[in-house]
């Protein structure tokens, strides 16, 4: 008697091209979706009371989230890099103090004590809640 034996079926192998264009394309979409920034950090110092008895305060009120600010009766926009730095420039020792209206965004707050490190203070903090 005759069997008809068939060979058995060989297992195909698994191509492994598609898994690594897959991977391919997912590194390049975080690659090319992440943000690359340059993350700073700005010393923000409480001054002690040996310190405030050597060095006058200037207060600094940050009226808007667009940037206007009040220092000594004057009222301008830290942008304005050029009453910036002259009130740095007159108060070079002081230390600066940001008040900050209710309501408004931490990251004009941040800008602000940026702006000033920026213009050139030493020392800047942030004033208590009242």
């Amino acid at each position: 008697m005759l069997l008809k034996q068939t060979p058995p079926k060989r297992r195909q192998m698994i191509s492994l091209t598609p898994l690594i264009d897959v991977v391919f394309i997912l590194l390049l979409f975080f690659m090319l979706s992440s943000t690359f920034m340059q993350w700073r950090q700005i010393d923000v110092s409480s001054p002690s009371e040996s310190d405030t008895e050597e060095q006058q305060l200037t207060h600094i009120t940050l009226l808007s989230n667009e940037g206007l600010v009040q220092v000594n009766d004057q009222t301008f926009l830290t942008t304005d890099l050029q009453a910036l730095n002259a009130i740095v420039n007159d108060n070079s020792n002081a230390v600066f103090v940001i008040q900050v209206e209710n309501g408004l965004h931490t990251q004009s707050m941040i800008n602000l004590a940026d702006a000033l490190k920026t213009a050139g203070a030493k020392a800047v903090t942030l004033a208590g809640i009242e």
